[in-house]
């Protein structure tokens, strides 16, 4: 999958999931684009307050609203074609809730014509019946049936087949284990975190956590400028981790040019954008070009 050298930079998953959204984003400035994440069934997410705050520091408790597998069926085709159109790859991010999920998901977006997908793995936001999900990524085997679901659903004729893995921050040893599991799937790109998991703001009138999730404890995911170095610290130890034939893609707190210009040299091969993207619109993309072009 080809993404212009010059700004590889393009959208987090999370907010893209219409077709007038991926509209818009092939007008701005982003050089490639991720829709979803996507789901077996079509959710609205999380109920009440899920989130808050500026580019700064935002919390946040969507749980995956979007609108369904078979919607993207429907809609999928032309976001592709509108992409394309723009010589811009586009991806699509799906979010199984068990392993076998994760490979029908794959089946079904790579017959759509997507570039390639994100499995994401790493989503800290997601209740059932009002107790939280475990985070795939923090698991070793629901890391590694998840993908080799994935492997035993796609066509295998499509060897090229652009497969990236989102997780979520981890310790050095944790990190260790799980790309163990990673580098025996032909998996060509690692996104090195989704939001921190666990963070949480209280409201000094009522004393409640201002997020108010189903699990009612008020933990969200923290994004914005403020986790912007333990997000950068996660791109280098990723690359020194994995062999080189993975790619390692960042994520986490990037605002600036200087933001996109310190994720590659700690070893990025392209940054993905959420939180400011959300807040701005796509109009940052071009913002953070100007300023990127105009560093050393």
């Amino acid at each position: 999958m080809d993404i212009n050298p010059d700004f590889p930079v393009g959208n987090a998953a999370g907010w893209c999931k219409s077709v007038s959204e991926v509209e818009a984003l092939v007008r701005s400035a982003a050089s490639f684009i991720v829709v979803g994440s996507i789901t077996m069934e079509p959710r609205d997410g999380n109920p009440g307050n899920t989130f808050n705050g500026d580019p700064v520091f935002a919390l946040n408790s969507l749980g995956l609203p979007n609108p369904g597998i078979d919607k993207l069926e429907e809609i999928g085709p032309e976001m592709v074609r509108i992409a394309h159109a723009a010589e811009k790859p586009i991806i699509a991010s799906i979010a199984g809730f068990f392993a076998e999920e994760f490979g029908e998901l794959a089946s079904r977006v790579q017959r759509i014509g997507f570039d390639g997908i994100e499995v994401n793995l790493g989503c800290p936001n997601i209740a059932d019946g009002g107790k939280r999900k475990p985070i795939f990524s923090y698991r070793k085997a629901l890391t590694e049936d998840s993908l080799s679901a994935v492997c035993n659903y796609i066509d295998a004729l499509r060897p090229d087949w652009f497969i990236s893995v989102k997780v979520s921050p981890m310790d050095p040893d944790r990190l260790d284990e799980i790309a163990s599991v990673i580098e025996e799937f032909p998996v060509s790109a690692v996104i090195t975190q989704n939001t921190v998991p666990n963070c949480l703001d209280i409201n000094l009138t009522t004393r409640k956590p201002i997020i108010d999730p189903p699990d009612k404890r008020g933990y969200a995911g923290g994004s914005g400028i403020q986790i912007f170095q333990q997000a950068l610290g996660q791109v280098k130890q990723w690359r020194e981790r994995l062999p080189g034939e993975i790619q390692v893609w960042g994520v986490g707190g990037v605002q600036t040019g200087e933001d996109v210009k310190k994720m590659l040299w700690a070893g990025a091969s392209a940054v993905e954008v959420g939180t400011s993207y959300f807040i701005s619109g796509p109009k940052v993309f071009g913002e953070i070009a100007g300023q990127f072009v105009n560093l050393p």
